[in-house]
């Protein structure tokens, strides 16, 4: 296909989520034995490298790497039904969950879940921490290891001056931090291929060919040549 084909062509969650799943799968088939590992470290990489961005544009704005912008300068917004947010709690402890989630919607669609749920683990723990390494949270409940929600303990207040802050640097900040599911998508098949790289070496690459193969298959070599250059 022709570059000037792609230009119409756009990665969705489910690209992002399927992508994810089959680097869990085939690294779990082909090492039984430590393959979860791999793929936790994967993840972790992956959600340090988005915390740390995250942290730049921070920086680079003049602001504190506090809790609420870890929450104003997020890289990507849902679009409307994609997902269901709540609280739970604002104090002592800011307290979030999630009752729709696009990613387990394609996990399923793909019969994928099983392999899915690992990004779960620590994908949101690991981009928080990423963001300031002081900072940690934890997952009690994740929806695609079966529990009716996802809960997030963020082990920080979230008071009523915080919300109006949190609104106001998010209106200050627009789509200036966003990034499209290209670059996501993008960024998940680098991290997750140098992950696999550095820890397996030739395993690693067969794993990752395996993944790249599928990945066609599913959706077609446009939606991979369209991640060309979008993540250096």
């Amino acid at each position: 296909m022709k570059m000037k084909d792609i230009d119409n062509i756009y990665c969705t969650i489910e690209n992002h989520a399927i992508l994810f799943a089959l680097f869990a799968k085939y690294t779990i088939e082909s090492l039984p034995e430590k393959g979860k590992d791999v793929i936790y470290t994967s993840i972790e990489n992956y959600g340090h490298e988005r915390g740390k961005r995250m942290a730049e544009r921070a920086i680079t704005n003049g602001d504190a790497l506090d809790f609420v912008n870890s929450q104003a300068y997020g890289e990507w917004v849902p679009e409307k039904g994609q997902m269901g947010f709540g609280i739970i709690r604002m104090e002592p402890e800011y307290i979030s969950n999630v009752t729709k989630c696009e990613w387990c919607t394609a996990w399923k669609k793909y019969n994928l879940l099983d392999y899915g749920k690992y990004y779960c683990i620590n994908i949101d723990s690991a981009v928080f921490n990423g963001f300031n390494e002081k900072f940690h949270m934890k997952a009690t409940s994740n929806l695609s290891s079966g529990a009716d929600h996802c809960e997030f303990h963020w082990g920080n207040p979230m008071n009523e001056e915080d919300v109006i802050k949190l609104a106001n640097k998010k209106a200050e900040l627009g789509n200036s931090c966003t990034r499209d599911f290209n670059f996501h998508t993008a960024h998940l098949l680098y991290s997750m291929s140098e992950t696999l790289k550095n820890k397996l070496d030739e395993d690693g690459k067969s794993i990752i060919n395996k993944v790249v193969e599928k990945y066609v298959e599913l959706f077609g070599e446009e939606y991979l040549s369209v991640l060309n250059g979008q993540y250096e």
